[in-house]
């Protein structure tokens, strides 16, 4: 992953979090404003920065692939805790599945791409 990436990886994590929410939203019809927006979508965004910082995503540079593993579940699960913790949600339920692929599937994913076109970009 080029360095550009690695710097703007804190905010393409976030925009996934917020992606996840909004198509959420627009699928089950829910048109309850910012308030139910922020409800569901601060768990996510605190669960998956406390572990990540703990994990040391950020900072490190190798082993990132393994950073981004401990964060991505550890971060579904201490989300999971929150939300079920703090917004009269369950503990665990299908949107914990829902959110763990859809998690796992973007930031791995968008990591793919950018580390594909760096190493595309060294090669040319």
């Amino acid at each position: 992953m080029g360095t550009r990436a690695r710097r703007l990886a804190p905010a393409l994590d976030a925009a996934c979090i917020v992606v996840f929410v909004l198509i959420g939203r627009d699928s089950h019809g829910i048109h309850q404003g910012l308030s139910w927006f922020v409800t569901v979508l601060w768990p996510l965004l605190l669960g998956w920065f406390v572990v990540a910082v703990a994990a040391h995503l950020y900072t490190r540079r190798s082993g990132s692939w393994r950073a981004l593993a401990i964060t991505w579940v550890g971060g579904v699960v201490v989300a999971s805790l929150l939300r079920g913790t703090f917004t009269d949600r369950p503990y665990a339920d299908v949107f914990t599945i829902i959110l763990l692929t859809f998690l796992g599937a973007l930031t791995f994913g968008w990591r793919f791409g950018a580390r594909a076109v760096s190493t595309r970009r060294r090669h040319s």
